[in-house]
C-alpha cells in the first residue's frame, strides 16, 4: 500500500495531536501533568502514548501516530507492527498497576470532516465493557489477524477486547454512511454505559476533563518513557 500522509484542515500546526505527539511543543496537557513528570508515558519511532482529556478511569490513554493520519488503516506496515507492540506492553503495565482486564479500540473515521479530533488515536484503558459484544449486535463485524489487516479505504471501528482478540466493524464505505454510523455510536459514551464504575454523564471529554485522574494516570505509569 503506498503511504500517503493526510492534510489537517488549517494544516498540522492546527491539529491538536500533532502537537501533542511533538515532545518539543508545550501543551494544555502539560498543565494538568504533576511537577516533574513528563505528559509520555511511552515513546517510539512512530508513536506516544499519553493520558486522554476525558480519563474517565486512571490508566486511561491514547496511543497517538507521530504523523497525522485519520486512521492507524492508513499506516504504514512497520508503524501498525509498532502499534501492536505498544499496545501489548501498555496493556500489560496497566494490567499488573491495576489489576483489571484491558480493552482497547479505534474509531477509525477516514473520512475528513466527521469528528472533532481529526486524527488517528487508540484508547487504551482498564475497563470490564464488553465494547466487541454491544457493537457485534449494532454493526457487521469480524475477527483479524492484525492490525496490518485494519482497512486503508473506508471508516471502520476496532476492538481488542479483554481477551486480546482483535475484531474489525465497519463504519461506512463512504463519508456520508460514516458520519451516519458516527451520530448513532459514540464509543466513549459506550464504554461508560458498559463499564459500572463509570458515571455514564461524564463520557464527553470536552466537558468532562477529569484532571486529578490525568494527574493519577501520570503518576501510576511513572517510568521514562519506553523508547523503541
Amino acid at each position: 500500500m503506498e503511504y500517503k500522509k493526510a492534510q489537517p484542515a488549517g494544516g498540522e500546526r492546527a491539529c491538536v495531536l500533532c502537537k501533542g505527539a511533538d515532545p518539543a511543543q508545550v501543551t494544555a496537557l502539560d498543565d494538568l501533568i504533576p511537577a516533574g513528570r513528563s505528559r509520555f508515558i511511552a515513546v517510539t519511532k512512530h508513536l506516544v502514548a499519553v493520558p486522554t482529556f476525558g480519563c474517565f478511569v486512571p490508566g486511561y490513554l491514547l496511543i497517538v501516530p507521530r504523523t497525522h493520519v485519520l486512521a492507524f488503516g492508513q499506516l504504514p506496515a512497520a508503524a501498525l507492527e509498532e502499534t501492536r507492540a505498544l499496545v501489548d506492553d501498555l496493556a500489560t503495565r496497566l494490567h499488573v498497576i491495576y489489576r483489571l482486564p484491558i480493552l482497547a479500540f479505534e474509531y477509525g473515521l477516514a473520512s475528513p470532516g466527521l469528528r472533532r479530533i481529526e486524527h488517528a488515536h487508540w484508547h487504551l484503558l482498564p475497563s470490564v465493557a464488553d465494547l466487541a459484544g454491544w457493537l457485534g449486535r449494532r454493526l457487521d463485524g469480524q475477527t483479524l489477524g492484525s492490525l496490518a489487516d485494519l482497512p486503508a479505504d473506508h471508516s471502520y471501528i476496532a476492538v481488542r477486547s479483554q481477551d486480546k482478540i482483535l475484531r474489525v466493524y465497519s463504519a461506512g464505505r463512504d463519508g456520508d454512511e460514516a458520519r451516519r454510523t458516527h451520530e448513532r455510536i459514540r464509543l466513549r459514551r459506550a464504554v461508560a454505559m458498559l463499564d459500572p464504575r463509570i458515571d455514564d454523564a461524564n463520557w464527553d471529554w470536552a466537558e468532562h476533563r477529569r484532571a486529578d485522574l490525568i494527574a493519577a494516570t501520570v503518576t501510576d505509569l511513572a517510568t521514562s518513557p519506553a523508547t523503541r
